[in-house]
């Protein structure tokens, strides 16, 4: 049996266009958000894999394949997402103190994997990271009250 990718068609010669359109993307980015809020992880899991294969390397996706694997207890593989999209997408910016929901959920999955795995130095560090934030931009609201 051969160690290689299976042999298949050539790819065709000059100019490949995107898998999928935007709004193809889009929707199944949705359809992702819902099969997960449904119960459906193992369906989610899929589309998340699915778009990763067809060569959708971007935030919304590697967010999608972490948070998956973290539900799954797949700590290291939520860990290399995690990584991957802090190298994409760093969640550190100068002069810029509040973190979004998904930069604070990235910092909480990344110290919950970090406990899991026992490594707990980077694990406090981590945790250290996620709480000196305190609360997300989207908490604070338009500053009213404050």
């Amino acid at each position: 049996m051969s160690e290689g990718p299976p042999e298949g068609p050539s790819p065709p010669a000059g100019p490949v266009s995107p898998p999928l359109s935007t709004r193809q993307r889009d929707f199944l980015l949705l359809n992702i958000f819902v099969q997960i809020q449904h119960g459906y992880r193992e369906r989610a899991g899929v589309l998340a894999e699915a778009l990763h294969h067809l060569g959708d390397r971007g935030p919304d996706v590697l967010l999608a394949r972490a948070v998956l694997h973290f539900l799954g207890g797949r700590w290291q593989p939520t860990l290399s997402c995690l990584d991957e999209l802090d190298r994409i997408a760093p969640t550190e910016r100068f002069g810029f103190y509040r973190l979004t929901e998904r930069q604070r959920m990235r910092r909480y999955l990344r110290s919950r994997c970090l406990f899991e795995l026992n490594d707990t130095t980077r694990a406090r560090d981590a945790l250290e990271s996620y709480l000196r934030h305190g609360a997300s931009a989207e908490d604070e609201g338009d500053g009213e009250g404050h």
